[in-house]
């Protein structure tokens, strides 16, 4: 099997358990109690954790290895899958948003940080943005295929509360499966996956200061603009269509198909960019597809009926995954693969840590408002990143802006 089809591999399985559970992680909540607001407080618990997290975490797979790490996340996530099945009040659903924001932060960056290393360590750097590009449509597809099974597995399901958990037991053994895949397909890096605890604490040191350092300074700020943007689009979907349905179970049924097509929609997508990447730069690109998608979230603030709501998600997840992969390739452009999960991890603790802190404000938004009012604030953050995007594109690219020091 190649080094793309191993790579893709592991990541649908990944992707597939999320998709699982996308449809029904905000309504299982809402049937058991919880408001909106109350929802926008526990999943706010996730992105304080990721905040904490997330750049000791792409240190500890840039010094003790990918698969290790990876392995260790995917195990992470079947213990929250398990906390939210059982889960009644606002605590319980906060203890399981906050170990997913641990599995979040330890798993933003191994898997992606290893198809890199071994890219570039064959001489084959100019497959990545492509590669990544093609990462983003099997993503899509893999999330629509578990968003459909799981708007089947809810439809099956007689009791509603019962219903709305059963996705979450769907999710924990296909993360089994990965980390089996794991432990079979991801081959050993050596220039980069090798243990070293000193080199973690080198390797963290060196993290904080991409924080503020030259290479990712306007990526992180983009990203965290970009995480209020994507947290409006992932919390007022069902929330809107609740609002014309008295049944949240039966939102839950309709969310699994309108999720599938999403994220299907959005693979088509990615790999549509992938061709375009041969010939336009990544900057561009990037630029481009942020702004689409801030137009698609204020078409969802303005739509009036269910249809448009849902054709304006679509448009949405149309240019969402093609907008990551090129922006992770303006990151590995300009660091090395010294630090390139910890990287990874800057860029992603800026996204869900602004989106967890958004979530409390969106949340409070939608019910002091409206949902409508999310959305467009949703919109205005999406219309901030693509103009701190357009700056970030123009740093120099082509050459690495973070070097580690010389090693013993």
């Amino acid at each position: 099997m190649s080094l793309r089809a191993r790579f893709l591999t592991i990541l649908a399985l990944r992707w597939l358990a999320t998709g699982l559970i996308i449809p029904v992680s905000l309504l299982l909540p809402l049937s058991r109690g919880l408001s909106v607001a109350e929802i926008g407080l526990v999943t706010a618990a996730q992105g304080v954790v990721v905040l904490v997290l997330e750049i000791p975490s792409g240190a500890l797979s840039d010094s003790w290895g990918r698969r290790q790490v990876l392995i260790v996340s995917a195990l992470v996530a079947v213990t929250a899958y398990v906390i939210a099945i059982s889960a009644q009040d606002v605590l319980a659903f906060a203890a399981s948003w906050a170990v997913m924001g641990v599995f979040r932060a330890l798993d933003s960056g191994p898997l992606e940080a290893w198809f890199v290393d071994a890219e570039r360590a064959r001489g084959a750097a100019d497959e990545v943005p492509r590669g990544l590009a093609h990462a983003g449509a099997v993503m899509g597809v893999a999330i629509a295929a578990g968003s459909l099974a799981s708007g089947g597995l809810v439809f099956v399901a007689d009791e509603s509360d019962v219903a709305l958990a059963v996705p979450y037991v769907a999710a924990m053994v296909v993360t089994l499966a990965q980390i089996v895949a794991a432990l079979v397909l991801m081959d050993r890096v050596p220039s980069t996956d090798r243990p070293d605890q000193k080199g973690w604490a080198r390797t963290l040191a060196e993290g904080v200061g991409l924080v503020s350092g030259p290479a990712l300074r306007w990526f992180a700020i983009a990203m965290m603009f970009s995480g209020i943007g994507v947290s409006a689009l992932e919390m007022c979907l069902p929330v809107r269509l609740d609002e014309f349905s008295a049944d949240t179970a039966a939102a839950g049924v309709a969310m699994g198909p309108i999720s599938a097509v999403a994220w299907a929609v959005g693979g088509a997508g990615s790999a549509e960019v992938a061709r375009v990447l041969r010939h336009r730069p990544a900057a561009s690109v990037a630029t481009a597809l942020v702004a689409m998608q801030a137009v698609a979230l204020l078409g969802m603030a303005l739509a009036g009926t269910p249809p448009l709501l849902v054709g304006a998600f679509w448009a949405a997840y149309a240019v969402h995954l093609g907008f990551g992969a090129s922006f992770n390739s303006l990151v590995h452009d300009r660091v090395d693969d010294a630090h390139r999960a910890t990287a990874l991890s800057v860029t992603s603790m800026a996204f869900l840590g602004a989106g967890a802190a958004g979530g409390i404000g969106l949340g409070a938004l939608s019910d002091a408002v409206s949902p409508s009012a999310a959305l467009a604030a949703g919109a205005l953050a999406l219309t901030v990143t693509t103009c701190l995007v357009a700056v970030a594109g123009r740093q120099r690219s082509g050459a690495t802006l973070i070097a580690p020091p010389d090693r013993p």
